[in-house]
């Protein structure tokens, strides 16, 4: 009797260590070491005191399963499937600094970093659109220390996460690799139009730019300085009919046009990348507006060669022609 109770004080007492925490959340999808890293503690650590979690822990057996939310330390963290995820602008949002943009992961992932947020989106082959098509896993942290060591540890969590929903999900897809990780700031460098060579290249409506490296990410973007800002956007990026309208592109109803504040294009993609949204606005804090000062014949060839260049990079249908 003495041994059952004191086998059971022990293991009371495991249960609180952040280890048997961060195992515990999120339908046991976590991983526990790359989690426990971005709060600063170990797999070994005795004491949860401050580290708290909570969040979904029912069974996920396939992706009419796949919606979890849960924290674990520091960590805010999602996994949805690609069609029903609703919580992606919380990862990245619009309203940022000015020189901020997202960065891509590289190393064969679709995904990228931005601030203190990374996503990762997965196409599974063996899924219908019904299914859900792919998954999307976000990670965000708070009091993020914001060096390299971090920020690569918060490319591992988010990585390791999308793997083990993939495992446990059934799907089908392909990861990219461990090695070859990027963890940059979320920053880009201000130079010449003519040198630009990742989101930029080959635009010509403006001086300078800010870009970063080219790559499959499901957010893009490239900063014309002083007029124009251009976005790519795929999968649940691109389709905000939940959040801001019933539109298909973006929010809107037709795959190309203008209004006010945005001109826009859109191509058809594959799987979880379902629609390709392209579009260019004015630099936040202008007062410029597209009604009463249009796109120049210029910017209207920039935005089409930026659709272009993304579509193309993501196996993606010929982006839609802009109305004159």
């Amino acid at each position: 009797m003495i041994i059952l109770v004191m086998l059971s004080g022990g293991y009371g007492f495991w249960l609180q260590y952040p280890a048997a925490k961060v195992g515990k959340v999120c339908s046991g999808m976590l991983p526990v070491e790359e989690i426990l890293d971005l709060s600063g503690k170990s797999r070994l650590s005795l004491f949860g005191s401050g580290f708290k979690s909570g969040g979904d822990s029912g069974d996920v057996t396939g992706p009419a399963d796949l919606e979890a939310h849960c924290r674990a330390g520091n960590a805010d963290i999602h996994i949805e499937t690609a069609a029903e995820a609703t919580t992606q602008y919380g990862i990245y949002t619009f309203q940022r600094i000015d020189d901020v943009l997202p960065v891509p992961l590289g190393a064969g992932w679709q995904g990228f970093t931005a601030d203190s947020g990374a996503s990762v989106l997965l196409n599974c082959s063996n899924w219908t659109g019904r299914d859900g098509s792919g998954i999307l896993a976000a990670v965000s942290v708070w009091e993020f220390d914001n060096t390299a060591d971090t920020r690569l540890d918060l490319v591992r969590a988010v990585t390791e996460l999308a793997k083990n929903a993939a495992e446990k999900t059934g799907c089908k897809t392909k990861f990219g690799s461990e090695s070859g990780l990027k963890s940059p700031a979320a920053s880009a460098e201000t130079k010449p139009a003519g040198e630009a060579s990742g989101t930029c290249e080959g635009l010509s409506s403006t001086a300078e730019v800010r870009e970063t490296d080219a790559s499959v990410a499901p957010v893009e973007e490239c900063v014309l300085v002083g007029d124009l800002q251009m976005r790519a956007e795929y999968g649940p990026f691109s389709d905000r009919s939940t959040a801001v309208s019933n539109g298909k592109y973006g929010g809107h109803d037709t795959p190309a046009g203008i209004d006010s504040s945005t001109a826009w294009t859109s191509a058809t993609c594959q799987g979880a990348l379902g629609i390709g949204y392209y579009h260019a606005s004015p630099i936040e804090g202008s007062d410029r507006r597209f009604t009463s000062d249009p796109l120049t014949k210029q910017e209207r060839a920039d935005l089409s060669h930026f659709a272009k260049q993304s579509a193309a990079r993501h196996g993606c249908g010929a982006p839609a022609v802009s109305p004159s």
